[in-house]
């Protein structure tokens, strides 16, 4: 072993691991990164995302007395008993800032997902001109955990995260100069920019990068790590109801049985915890073994700064007769060791402990590390553009234009699909059916035609419109709501909704980063013809220099 580390075989294997498997999950982790970074506003995006909600609200959230909260759940129970009077789950949302209509969920017995808004006064389903179905900011938080892939996606997201902590592990071995790169930025230098912009992006994030890789493990640690929990219990629900402290998980019996009124179980509910309820569900509704929880308002003061979730409480009812069988008072913490390591890694990881100070360093920084994967992978080509190793014989330029055009639709395309997916949020018609599902299936397909395009134009023809594209959707973004909802960015700031105000400044910030890049992409370009025209314009052919 001493023999190998003397060699320097050591540090140049780590090198090897390092540059391939940074490039084969470099596509998946700049994702991860990106849509992760975007989906720390996740909430302030659905807002801008459902400009009808705020224009149609017709009931204060905060003002609610107890009887009108009553009355939404009884509306909700009576929709519910109607469309799925027998299923798996439901779920009765209260007004909230975010959402001022009755929310309701279910699912029926094979688990299929479905979903209404109702007005909270009529109880009546809202029409399409005022519900427009879309899953807002969520889904760049489902993108950035499972990929819109459900479990599988959830096993993908962790097997490359692994690879991303052997990749930064093993570039701290092979990076013998990381403090005086720290200081190193040079610009307009070809490939010696392109490393330094990585190494820079990569030790600035280097504490945020390892903290958010382990602590995204640990909070799917049930999922990746299973075993301790299926040799112990029959059952995963009888392991979670140890776990919270709650009677055990209770099968369907088969035996019919109506769910008493939710108005009742409310009202125990709220006097129980001492604070308004946000959201009353039913596990197996129509079922014996049916239950029925009713959830405390959560209050945001309470949990800032706070890695512990205190929880803001819940009450467990049979939901056939009503009777009590467990609350949690808010405030109250689950005596666990284990539990609460495991919700201080989850509150690490969502940012949800610090308000919009912790986000917005969480944004930046998710930014500057998808900087550091996308830096990577475009040095990768730099380098072997100027010096090919030949590894895959006479396929290699075949093999390196495919890997080319797999940056640009990675980079710059997953950016034009974000925005993108912004404008479908406008442009596709209200009444469309499933139209939540459409529109990311929209983002998909916009996402699948940037690698088209990468393919079929040189190289760096590709990165300059793919960044112009960007540019110009990012820019135009405020002009497109104005003219499909009449919002605009001025409005926005004049009735204080710094919330949808954020998501168009942040987008005009982008489009003009945007436009640098491809001003710089141009005189870059001119230098080089004007320098050596032959060689520029084989460059040219190839990619970015």
């Amino acid at each position: 072993m001493e023999k190998v580390l003397e060699q320097g075989n050591f540090r140049q294997s780590m090198s090897w691991l390092h540059t391939w498997g940074s490039l084969v999950a470099g596509w998946v982790l700049f994702c991860i990164f990106l849509t992760g970074a975007i989906g720390v506003f996740d909430d302030d995006i659905t807002h801008w995302m459902n400009p009808e909600q705020k224009q149609t609200a017709v009931v204060d959230p905060a003002s609610l007395t107890q009887s009108e909260r009553a009355a939404m759940v009884e509306m909700g129970q009576r929709y519910l008993q109607e469309v799925m009077p027998e299923g798996h789950f439901w779920a009765i949302g209260l007004p909230s800032e975010d959402h001022p209509v009755i929310r309701l969920f279910w699912q029926d017995m094979q688990e299929n997902p479905g979903a209404q808004l109702l007005d909270p006064l009529k109880g009546e389903p809202l029409p399409a001109e005022q519900n427009r179905q879309t899953e807002g900011g969520h889904h760049f938080v489902h993108m950035h955990f499972e990929l819109h892939a459900g479990q599988a996606g959830i096993w993908l997201v962790g097997f490359f995260t692994m690879i991303m902590l052997v990749a930064l592990v093993s570039g701290i071995i092979i990076h013998r100069r990381i403090f005086k790169d720290f200081f190193t930025l040079r610009f307009s230098k070809g490939q010696r920019s392109w490393l330094d912009a990585h190494n820079v992006s990569s030790v600035i994030t280097l504490p945020f990068q390892l903290m958010i890789a382990y602590t995204g493990l640990a909070v799917f640690v049930a999922v990746y790590m299973p075993a301790a929990m299926y040799v112990n219990y029959q059952n995963p629900e009888d392991f979670f109801s140890e776990l919270f402290e709650e009677p055990p998980h209770q099968a369907e019996t088969g035996i019919k049985a109506e769910v008493v009124s939710l108005t009742n179980i409310l009202l125990q509910g709220e006097q129980l915890l001492g604070r308004p309820a946000s959201f009353v569900t039913v596990e197996h509704p129509g079922d014996s073994s049916a239950r029925a929880r009713v959830f405390g308002l959560f209050d945001p003061d309470e949990a800032f700064g706070k890695l512990v979730s205190q929880g803001s409480g819940r009450a467990m009812f049979n939901a056939t007769n009503g009777q009590l069988m467990h609350h949690r008072m808010p405030g109250q913490v689950i005596d666990n060791p284990a539990y609460s390591a495991q919700q201080i890694m989850r509150r690490l990881h969502f940012a949800n402990y610090g308000g919009y100070t912790v986000r917005w360093l969480y944004f930046l920084l998710g930014l500057a590390g998808a900087v550091m994967i996308a830096s990577g992978s475009i040095l990768f080509m730099v380098k072997r553009r100027q010096k090919a190793l030949n590894e895959f014989g006479r396929h290699t330029a075949r093999v390196y234009r495919g890997i080319e055009a797999l940056n640009i639709a990675a980079i710059t395309g997953l950016a034009i699909a974000c925005v993108g997916f912004l404008w479908i949020n406008r442009l596709l018609p209200l009444e469309v059916d499933m139209r939540a599902v459409r529109e990311i299936q929209l983002f998909f397909l916009l996402w699948f035609g940037t690698f088209l395009h990468a393919i079929l134009r040189p190289a760096i023809s590709a990165w300059r419109e793919q960044l112009w594209l960007f540019a110009s959707l990012c820019l135009l973004l405020p002009i497109l709501n104005w003219i499909t909802t009449g919002d605009q960015l001025i409005s926005y700031i004049g009735n204080n909704d710094w919330r949808a105000a954020g998501v168009e400044l942040a987008a005009l910030l982008l489009g003009l980063l945007a436009l640098y890049s491809v001003r710089h992409l141009r005189q870059r370009q001119a230098r080089q013809q004007a320098d050596c025209p032959t060689r520029a314009s084989i460059q040219a052919q190839r990619g970015i220099s």
